[in-house]
């Protein structure tokens, strides 16, 4: 049915909202009691135009206020539809094209232009990692969607929901929240650079979905009863690891330090003179933040004769060189990969029993149960900064190294007395 105008001026509200459409390209007239007898022109169509493309409302104007003839709301919803077209903008945008500081900035200018922040303030495994989660989802948005077509009053808070949805439908539910969260702090920088309107970071506030159903599942850890059969399964290396292997596996179980930072060790860190390891704080794998690289921070593993007949061995194979844990291939790291020993501890047929990670739970327990330890001595070995926070720990400096040699002593020989073969 064609609308003259003559009957969109008589056209009287019924009880029930009318749509009307006025052209056949998404242009309606919507009429209600409500505000008075209102009559109003709406715009509606996809946006952005690709299969995650939601419906867009665009109000094109108020009937005999804004509009006085219906061929002005068609023409200048053609005008929305050509615009938004043309620049790739969401037509929403449309009254606020002006805005010329708001719509200037693509999503990769402003995501390049936040890894360059991030190599300046976390470490590089950080920001590398941030760095991939960045292309993904600029291959999911698209490299030059316009940065304001994220701000809230435009849809964007839409944009990162569907994105999160998509990527926990593959069930990478963690890594959907972490992606938003790192979204989070990409617009809180465009924000602070004048780049995206204040109160507008689409990604600020965790959505009430996200996570459900979705289970964590922790590391695999075993009881101390069963460290027995683990040393046993050691002790036989049924799947013929490797020497340097198995001897990277020994020194981390007694070690009680992140298996990133054991397998990084730089034989230059062994202080003979204090018979102890000095790790320094920046080390990769230690957790520290580039703020905390400072010698308080370094982490201590204080040398038990049990590690040092393990230490003896590795000599014998790397003591010339700069790495402890040597790599023989060196492909990707001059040491050895991080990942070999969970690797190892799968191949001996514990892959769903226990991972380097888990290992660390035994030591906390057993500590305290076995060992009667105090936490805080475990939780300062295992390399966790606790003391270190707030405003009192900036003054602890505390170290306690006469206590926490003991745990280590008593940890090391409870190892060998387990069945562990040195």
């Amino acid at each position: 049915m064609t609308l003259s105008n003559a009957k969109i001026r008589t056209r009287k509200p019924s009880d029930k909202r009318q749509l009307i459409p006025i052209d056949g390209n998404g242009l309606y007239l919507i009429v209600e009691k409500h505000p008075l007898n209102s009559k109003r022109f709406e715009g509606r169509m996809k946006f952005p135009r690709t299969r995650q493309g939601k419906t867009k409302y665009v109000p094109i104007g108020i009937w005999e206020k804004d509009i006085q003839d219906k061929e002005d709301a068609i023409k200048k919803w053609d005008l929305i539809k050509s615009w938004s077209k043309q620049n790739d903008l969401c037509p929403t945008l449309f009254e606020k094209q002006t805005q010329k500081p708001h719509t200037q900035k693509s999503l990769k200018e402003v995501f390049d232009a936040f890894t360059e922040y991030q190599k300046k303030t976390v470490k590089e495994v950080t920001w590398k990692d941030r760095r991939n989660k960045l292309d993904q989802m600029l291959e999911y948005f698209g490299k030059e969607t316009p940065l304001v077509n994220f701000e809230l009053d435009n849809g964007g808070r839409e944009l990162v929901i569907d994105m999160q949805g998509v990527i926990e439908s593959r069930g990478s539910h963690d890594h959907a929240g972490r992606c938003r969260s790192l979204l989070k702090g990409v617009f809180n920088f465009a924000i602070d650079r004048g780049w995206m309107r204040e109160n507008q970071n689409p990604a600020s506030r965790k959505p009430k979905t996200e996570g459900i159903g979705h289970t964590p599942k922790s590391n695999p850890t075993i009881s101390w009863n069963e460290v027995p059969e683990l040393m046993t399964s050691i002790n036989e290396n049924h799947c013929d690891g490797s020497i340097l292997t198995q001897l990277a596996l020994k020194f981390y179980l007694m070690s009680c330090c992140r298996v990133g930072a054991v397998v990084r060790l730089e034989w230059d860190w062994f202080d003979a003179s204090n018979d102890m390891w000095v790790i320094p704080a920046s080390t990769t794998g230690l957790k520290r933040k580039m703020k905390t690289y400072s010698d308080d921070y370094a982490h201590i593993i204080p040398a038990t004769p049990e590690m040092h007949l393990v230490m003896d061995e590795l000599r014998k194979i790397s003591g010339y060189q700069k790495y402890v844990f040597l790599s023989p291939e060196g492909k990707k790291y001059q040491h050895l990969n991080p990942e070999t020993i969970n690797t190892y501890l799968s191949r001996l047929g514990w892959k769903k029993r226990l991972t380097a990670h888990g290992w660390r739970d035994v030591l906390v327990t057993a500590g305290q149960e076995v060992g009667e330890f105090p936490k805080e001595i475990i939780f300062r070995q295992i390399g966790h900064t606790e003391h270190k926070q707030g405003t009192s720990g900036a003054y602890d400096n505390t170290q306690f190294i006469d206590k926490r040699r003991e745990l280590m002593n008593w940890w090391t020989k409870e190892l060998v007395d387990q069945g562990l073969r040195i």
